[in-house]
This record gives C-alpha cells, structure tokens and sequence, in this order.
C-alpha cells in the first residue's frame, strides 16, 4: 500500500471555500484509495484461498474418475457450483463425516476447520473471484491403482453391469485360494468404477453360505441390503470414497482363514444404468503367523445377545430408543476401531465404556445416522480399556413420516431383519488384547492433542474423569488424560505409597474437555505412586509404576 504526503499551500489568490473542495476531494480520493487497497488486501480467491481447502478435502471424490458425480479440480468447475460447494459446507453435508467430533476424535476425519467454512463463504459472497491462477497450488493426482505399495494377492469381482433404479447392494464372492492361515497386515479396496461404487464391505466366509447364494442368482453375485445374508461370516474391512488404505500397526494383523471366499458387499446409488464395475481388493500379510497379535473385528454389541428392553420392534408412526450393554471379561483390550450399523429409520446412536473405576470411555456419537455414509472408524491412538468394562450403546429409531428416509410411505411396522424395510442394532469393534504401552500406538499423528480439546460428554458425563495413566509401568514419564465437564481450576498432585507429597501442579481455568498432560518421573526411584487431579470438588487417583 503506496504512502502518500501531502503539503498544502495557500495562496491570497484562491478563495478559502475553493480551497476546502478542493482538499475534500483530495481526500475523498485518498479514502477511496485506502478503502480500495483494504478490499483488495483481503480479497478471497480461488487461487490463494479456496483450491488449497477442495484439494486437501474434496477432490478425491469430486475428481473427473472419482465417486463425487462432479469435479472440483479447476476454476471454472468450482465457480459452476458455487452456491451448491456454499451450501453443502456450510449445512455440514460436506465432507461427509457422521461421526460428531465434539464427542470422539478419529485418525484421518474428512472434516472442515471453521475457518475453511468462513473462507468459502467469502469466496462466494465476494463474487467468487478466480485470483491469479498462475499461483494455484499444483491440482493433486489421483491413480487408478494401489496407493499402499507392495501386496501380495489381488482379488477381483467378475465384471458387472449396474442397472438400478433404486439404491443396490450387490454381494460378490472371491474365493481366497489360500491353503494356509495368513494374517492380513493391509487392506486396500480398488473401486473398477469410481463413479458408481458408493462404499465397501469386505467379510470373509468359511460357511460357504455366500457361494450357495451367489449360484442361485444368474448374473454375477447376489443382492443383499443389511449385510451379506451369512451369520457366520466375518466383517473386515470397509471403504468409503476418499479413504485410503486400511494399515494396520506394526505387529497387528487380522486372521485370513485357510479356504475362506472373501465377500464384498458393494454399494451402487440409485438412477445407475449400463454402467461396469469390477472392484478388487489386495492384501498384505505378514511374513509368518508367529509374532503377530491376533486383531478381533467383531459386533460385540449386537441385537442378538446383548439389547436391552428388545426385542428390536418399532411400530408405525412411533419412535424409541434401545440400549445394549456388554462386560468385558477380566481382561484389558486394546480396541482400534468402531463401526455403527442400523438401516434406514435409525436417527443417531451412542457408544461408550463405563470401566470398574467409574470412568466414562466415550467411542463415537453419530447425530444424524446415514445408512449410504456409514463406515469404521480408526481411533487416532489405540485406545485401552480396562478390564471388567461395561460397553454400551444407544440408538434412536425414528418409523414416522418425518423421518426422511423411512422406506415406507405410509409407515408400516418395523422389526429384525435384513431387508431394506427390517432394522439393526449391531457396534462393531476391532479389538485385541491388551499389551503395555498399547495407548503410544498412534494411528494418525496429525492434531494429536497436548493440550486440551472441547468435547461434550453432557448426556453421559457429570464429574471429573481421569482415565488410566500411560505408559504404566514407565521409567521416564507418564501421561494423564482427564475430563473436565466444565471449565475449572485444577490440582494435580503425585504422592508416594506413605502419602509424601512428591509434586503438585496448580492451574487456573482450565476449559472443559480432555486435557492431556505428560510428566518426567525419571527421578523418583522404582515404586508404586498415585497421581490426582483435584478440582475442588471432586478429586480422582490413579496408581503408577516405576521401573
């Protein structure tokens, strides 16, 4: 922004009121100026501004080959749709994200920073201006084939042609060929045809009950809505446009039975004609079965063995609410992963784990169920849970007119089933056994919080919470993570078995969440010691161990 100086000189020539025009003008002029240099300094563009946000968030769909129906990939594709990007970002449809992130964080969420949203409401609002677009970042490329490096077996669905009027579940089986036991390391799913391969569920069969299914259709697989119609298979993996390979940590892997048809339940969006998909998976196993632990995925929480005030019955024009709970044996566990499921009149549901010590452990809240977005969840670190835990979870089920995706118009009664008008309750977890150290384990590093973040456990949590401390047993230091319901101020204080205390910690308002906090115990010699934290009120403990 240029400077300017300005010098007045009066002449006995001019009169005074000639002269005061003449210097409102000239600063009218420089106001102008000013306001105009203003604007433009902060003017929002394409360029600078917007196509940094669709790259990092929206272009692996909204790309010419990708799920997203539209591209965003360039100026003029993004200015097309406009309004339609404004909307969708700001409603919160965009990225599509179930999961609410004031109750759970999880690794890779395909969330927007407020200030994202902010920018692409500027953008639009000032007129969607392109900016210069010889600075744009370099547009990202999206290949075709496997984004997770060497594999070793690739399985491919026969080729199919899509025709459906209305949304379709398609279940093909591939048998595995494998003659020994393998444990999977890594998981991709490669869609055949990016357009219309909506999402992905991975199971393997060792009942054979897919095949039988999949000879008594003509064409090339089976139609299956809830799942893949097996009792006896076993969920994997599953895929969403967007995500990337599924990896699991170093020394984690998930049982490939010998002989087992591995079964992809793909779903294709309604109003797809003529158009061929063959999806392939390929996996990674470890180089020997010894060493490896043993990674479960399994709906613990179910509405066979564990549904509360069932059984799972919602009448017409009726909404309720079920609860499912489930003791862990006395053991730790180790969980990875969540994975909700209902189907079309399920509204939201809850999960979380109360352990023996009366800490609320919360896994995800889903506000507004989409069965077309449904997915698994990575934690961002490996999560412990104490032995001897309750889990639970609580659903929402909406069978009026209101709810807009009601399969039935008028509503009609809705029990358990399979098909696209019966209902489901099912959690799934990944889970294994608990070994020291396992909370280290991060999934995804990136906004790995070390202060405090802003979740809202509300509805489930009244009172300070202090979790287990980790790692424990440690030599060097340990980590506290704690609940704060409301913004406080907070003691923390580490003493001896004899009550001596050792250190102490005070700190004002600090801001309801979960706070993180680590500390160097490598002076204090091997022994049992006990943390606090004190609010004023309330006051938890826990033991730690010194090597």
């Amino acid at each position: 922004m240029p400077t300017f100086s300005l010098n007045l000189y009066f002449s006995p020539q001019v009169p005074t009121f000639k002269i005061f025009l003449k210097m409102k003008k000239i600063y009218a002029a420089l106001f102008a100026l000013t306001f105009s240099g203003s604007v433009m300094a902060q003017t929002t563009t394409w360029a600078e501004h917007v196509a940094p946000i669709l790259y990092n968030n929206c272009t692996k769909c909204h790309n010419p080959d990708g799920a997203g129906h539209f591209s965003l990939m360039t100026f003029s594709e993004a200015f097309m749709t406009r309004y339609n990007i404004q909307y969708m970002v700001t409603a919160g449809k965009m990225p599509p994200w179930p999961p609410d992130t004031t109750f759970s964080r999880f690794a890779h969420e395909r969330t927007l920073k407020a200030s994202e949203v902010q920018t692409i409401n500027d953008w639009v609002n000032g007129g969607a201006l392109s900016g210069d677009l010889g600075t744009a970042p370099t547009p990202p490329v999206y290949a075709s084939g496997p984004q997770m490096g060497a594999y070793d077996l690739e399985l491919t669905m026969p080729t199919y042609t899509v025709n459906a009027v209305n949304d379709l579940y398609r279940c093909f089986v591939i048998p595995s060929g494998l003659l020994t036991q393998k444990m999977i390391t890594a998981l991709e799913v490669i869609p055949g045809n990016r357009n219309i391969v909506h999402h992905v569920l991975v199971y393997q069969d060792t009942t054979y009950g897919a095949y039988q299914l999949d000879q008594a259709d003509q064409e090339p697989g089976y139609t299956s809505f809830g799942g893949i119609g097996v009792s006896g298979a076993k969920l994997i993996a599953g895929w969403v446009p967007g995500s990337g390979p599924n990896i699991l940590p170093n020394g984690f892997g998930v049982r490939l039975a010998p002989n087992a048809d591995v079964v992809m339940q793909i779903h294709y969006p309604s109003g797809t004609f003529n158009e061929t998909d063959s999806t392939k998976i390929i996996f990674r196993f470890a180089p020997s079965v010894t060493g490896i632990r043993s990674v479960g995925n399994a709906p613990i929480l179910n509405h066979q063995t564990n549904l509360q005030g069932g059984p799972l019955f919602i009448p017409a024009d009726s909404i309720r609410t079920f609860k499912e709970a489930y003791q862990l044996p006395g053991v730790n566990v180790s969980l990875i992963s969540v994975a909700p499921h209902m189907h079309l009149i399920g509204r939201n549901i809850v999960s979380y784990a109360v352990s023996p010590a009366q800490d609320t452990i919360p896994f995800i809240r889903i506000n507004n169920w989409d069965f077309q977005w449904q997915g698994g969840y990575n934690f961002k670190k490996v999560m412990k849970i104490p032995a001897s835990s309750w889990l639970y979870a609580e659903a929402l089920y909406d069978n009026t007119a209101n709810n807009p995706f009601n399969p039935s118009d008028p509503p009609i009664d809705v029990s358990l089933g399979e098909s696209t008008t019966d209902e489901m309750m099912l959690v799934y977890f990944q889970y294994l056994l608990y070994h020291s150290g396992d909370e280290n384990i991060l999934i995804d590093s990136s906004d790995i919080a070390t202060g405090t973040e802003a979740f809202d456990f509300s509805d489930k949590i009244k009172s300070l919470q202090l979790y287990d401390l980790y790692p424990n047993p440690s030599r060097t230091d340990i980590a506290a993570d704690f609940y704060l319901p409301k913004t406080t101020d907070v003691a923390i204080k580490i003493t001896d078995m004899q009550g001596k205390t050792l250190f102490t910690q005070n700190e004002k308002t600090i801001v309801a969440g979960i706070t993180t906090r680590k500390f160097d115990i490598s002076s204090l010699p091997a022994g049992v010691y006990s943390l606090s934290v004190n609010t004023g009120n309330v006051s938890r403990e826990k033991q730690f161990i010194v090597q």
